[in-house]
């Protein structure tokens, strides 16, 4: 398969590849000596599918031009809930879990995270008329998130706000829409794809500190260091810039490739 620029070079040999792979304890990945299996969920420019169910997004392409380098095959289980796709992947159901998970003190008990590959912010979105400025203008209100998310703990703790869980992303601005919610909270990532599709919609404020979303994978897993050397090279290469401008846009890309080369904390 074609990949971008130098990444289709092999980082292990075959043999050695289906070893590491093999190496998960439970049954269910570890007879997949030959194939990456991961676990996800619809976030747009990370993980989408089309019509006739080809994936594609900034994660999807991370994890196939690894698979490339590799040369194993990739196959993508469409977890129902993000709840469920972490415990997949706690489980071991999964080699690794994509689907915008951001890092925190409390995932690290769970999960062997990646090198960071994107910022993030999680961000207040309102729709017009409403001017919500602050945390505190939140109080009394309803505010829609994504079940089992960083964000909806965050939501969780302001005092006074009713949280409406949610699915999925679109199901947070459709909760909006219909009035079932005054507000929303969601990844800055999102919000970008989601604002210029419904102008109606605007920022309101950020929520919690900067944070950044990595791969998850079981915390036995054998995949993490070729997993981070992988994305090493697609940044020494220029190719994971390339993976940015694609799903993002050019105007985005090199700030972004700089945020996660420079600013990302140690995982």
């Amino acid at each position: 398969m074609k990949v971008l620029g130098s990444i289709g070079r092999t980082l292990l040999t075959a043999g050695a590849a289906a070893l590491i792979l093999g190496a998960l304890s439970p049954d269910s990945v570890a007879q997949e000596r030959n194939a990456i299996r991961a676990c996800s969920r619809p976030s747009a420019g990370f993980f989408t599918r089309d019509a006739s169910g080809q994936p594609s997004g900034l994660e999807y392409d991370i994890l196939r031009s690894f698979a490339d380098a590799l040369k194993v095959d990739l196959f993508v289980d469409d977890a129902p809930s993000f709840d469920e796709l972490l415990n997949r992947a706690e489980g071991g159901r999964c080699h690794v879990a994509a689907a915008g998970i951001t890092v925190t003190e409390e995932r690290k008990k769970r999960f062997a995270f990646s090198a960071p590959y994107f910022p993030n912010r999680v961000l207040i979105v309102q729709k017009a008329p409403t001017a919500f400025v602050k945390a505190d203008d939140l109080k009394g209100q309803r505010v829609a998130v994504v079940g089992g998310t960083f964000q909806a703990r965050l939501v969780a703790a302001l005092p006074g706000v009713t949280v409406v869980s949610v699915s999925n992303d679109d199901a947070l601005f459709d909760a909006v829409s219909r009035g079932e919610a005054n507000a929303l909270a969601c990844d800055s990532a999102t919000v970008l794809h989601h604002l210029g599709r419904r102008p109606e919609f605007s920022t309101a404020f950020p929520l919690g500190e900067r944070s950044f979303f990595a791969f998850a994978l079981p915390r036995n897993s054998n995949l993490l260091g070729p997993l981070n050397e992988h994305l090493k090279t697609l940044i020494r290469t220029g190719d994971f810039a390339r993976m940015l401008a694609k799903h993002f846009g050019a105007a985005n890309a090199e700030f972004l490739a700089s945020e996660v080369a420079s600013n990302a904390p140690r995982m």
